[in-house]
């Protein structure tokens, strides 16, 4: 095939790659779902039954691409049965829910079906010219062809229900090409309807809302005035933009292979979806973004012209969804140069480094209108497709703020030591993780926030060894004037804040000389107390350490715990109170060992 096919031949290598993952993904997905079966089957079977549900075979064939007639199979190998009919019921319930899934994207969306369309036909009525939308920002007059109500055709239209407006022709822009749809008003002498939603159906545009209180009755043949909300178009058309202008710095940066695999375009983002078989590193989102920034500041002109579709083919480095049907003739949409320069030399080369896309989507004249862009996030979504999320404009510039804002708050933390340190870095991961900011840029601030966390790793490292001497060193001095005023036991405080390991170092360390110990420590700012008790083999057999430490610690508000090995451990919440709990901890050993 490769004669016919010579791109064949030209991506053996990655064809053999692409199709070794699908085998492995897909015997890894048949592993996967044996073991459901097994379990499925296992389980019917302990409970004495005979059939499998329909349930489990519809989660086989849904979640694991099991057909049902494998599953039938395997169930007989098992000496069961499956229930037909209970799947039949869950993949019509599953098919529902996705209808009605359809129905819900749009609110209380109004749909034309195949008959509603072709009715409209039967009576002559031409496809809606919707040219005008691309004339903005200016009110558009029209006249009122059919009115639906989802389920059949009036002549008028009035009240609090949802309608279909068909008009002759229309400035609003119906949902398509991933670009969402236009919203506004469509005001006449009966009033005001407020469109909340316009598709596209055979041709027919179709205005879907409802009327504003107190509008009096819509008629067939009635003059309207199209009102499109031109501020939030304003919020889209930099983002449809940029989204042409994305899919050029994609293949700028990761090479032909980049295809589009779908995109949405909204007023608050953009989302672009593109072929390609692994992550994109923070590096090569960078590079993409600037791309895209770069043309922005460049101030290039946007240029739109309607042209035959064999033309547009002819242009070098031309950009089409693959699978998309296209009209003819075909809009096209350059950033950088007029398409009339493209059509006069579609071979040059020069065109290879411009941004030219089939597209029926509104877009600014001058990127400079998008102001800003920002590449928040890249992730995967099904294999070898990728997905970008982006913003422009306004939100682009809040979010480059916002990553600022963090970079200068990890700049001063890294002033900050211990326990500050330790709760201003938890405070930043935790608002990073979740900041709408640059992705390429919170790979950046990750990284920064790395390296605090291995810097206070290290830190407190130090500190740990520095407490475990200092805590060892004390006790083992009070531990020799102890003996060496023939005192059967010691208590004193260290000063090493909370750190407890320190604490119980330095108490093995007493017992190792046969003494009796209890060790306090505490921490300032927080009042709190950590106590750690060791009653060593060769003390008086009814000397228990947890009976020695759980009422020395009562005056800490404190709670003890363990006893293994003749070490007890405690912590208390008012070490304001540590003189009453060392002076009851010296009383209670006092009248057990003196």
């Amino acid at each position: 095939m490769g004669d016919v096919f010579p791109e064949l031949k030209d991506n053996e290598k990655k064809i053999k790659d692409i199709i070794r993952d699908e085998e492995e993904s897909f015997e890894n997905t048949l592993a996967k779902g044996y073991e459901k079966f097994k379990k499925a089957a296992d389980a019917v079977k302990d409970n004495g039954g005979t059939v499998l549900s329909g349930q489990d075979a519809f989660v086989l064939w849904d979640t694991y691409g099991y057909p049902i007639d494998l599953t039938e199979v395997m169930a007989i190998d098992y000496g069961l049965t499956v229930d037909k009919e209970g799947f039949n019921a869950s993949m019509e319930e599953a098919r529902q829910k996705a209808r009605n899934a359809r129905n819900k994207s749009g609110g209380n969306s109004i749909a034309m079906d195949a008959n509603a369309t072709a009715h409209l036909h039967k009576l002559g009525l031409a496809s809606t010219d919707d040219s005008p939308k691309f004339l903005w920002p200016k009110e558009h007059e029209s006249v009122v062809k059919a009115i639906y109500t989802g389920s059949e055709y009036v002549t008028t239209a009035t009240g609090d229900e949802d309608f279909g407006l068909v008009l002759e022709s229309t400035s609003f822009y119906a949902e398509q090409g991933g670009q969402i749809f236009d919203t506004g008003s469509i005001e006449g002498s009966f009033g005001t309807f407020n469109v909340n939603n316009v598709q596209v159906f055979a041709g027919y545009v179709l205005h879907i809302g409802s009327f504003t209180k107190g509008s009096k009755v819509l008629s067939l043949g009635d003059s309207v005035i199209c009102k499109v909300d031109y501020n939030r178009r304003t919020l889209i058309a930099p983002n449809h933009t940029c989204t042409h202008m994305l899919n050029f710095a994609l293949r700028e940066v990761l090479g032909d292979h980049v295809d589009q695999k779908g995109s949405i375009v909204l007023p608050e983002k953009l989302r672009f979806d593109f072929s390609h078989g692994k992550p994109v590193q923070p590096e090569d989102l960078r590079k993409i973004e600037s791309i895209v920034n770069q043309q922005i500041k460049d101030e290039l002109g946007v240029y739109a012209l309607e042209i035959k579709l064999e033309d547009a083919k002819r242009i070098n480095g031309l950009r089409a969804v693959f699978g998309e049907i296209y009209p003819d003739p075909v809009r096209v949409v350059s950033v950088g140069r007029k398409v009339e320069d493209l059509l006069a030399d579609p071979d040059s080369k020069e065109w290879l480094s411009i941004s030219t896309e089939l597209c029926g989507g509104t877009h600014i004249t001058n990127t400079r209108d998008a102001k800003a862009f920002a590449l928040l996030s890249e992730e995967g979504i099904a294999k070898g497709v990728r997905r970008i999320t982006a913003v422009t404009a306004g939100c682009a510039t809040q979010a480059m703020v916002l990553a600022s804002s963090i970079d200068s708050d990890i700049n001063e933390a890294s002033q900050l030591e211990g326990a500050l340190l330790e709760k201003k870095i938890a405070s930043i991961k935790s608002g990073l993780d979740a900041a709408a900011i640059p992705a390429a840029k919170k790979a950046d601030l990750r990284g920064k926030v790395s390296k605090l966390e291995d810097e206070l790793r290290k830190a407190k490292k130090k500190m740990g060894e520095q407490n475990k001497q200092k805590a060892v060193q004390s006790a083992m001095d009070a531990a020799d004037a102890a003996l060496s005023g023939n005192k059967p036991f010691c208590v004193t405080h260290v000063d090493v804040g909370l750190d407890t390991t320190a604490v119980r170092e330095a108490v093995i360390k007493v017992m190792d000389k046969g003494l009796p110990i209890m060790l306090f420590s505490t921490d300032e700012a927080s009042n709190k107390a950590v106590i750690y008790a060791g009653v060593p083999p060769n003390a008086p057999s009814g000397f228990k350490v947890l009976d020695w430490l759980t009422p020395s610690i009562a005056p800490l508000k404190g709670r003890g715990g363990g006893g293994k090995n003749g070490i007890a451990q405690g912590q208390g919440s008012d070490a304001s109170q540590l003189k009453e709990a060392m002076a009851l901890a010296n009383s209670i050993a006092s009248m057990k060992l003196c």
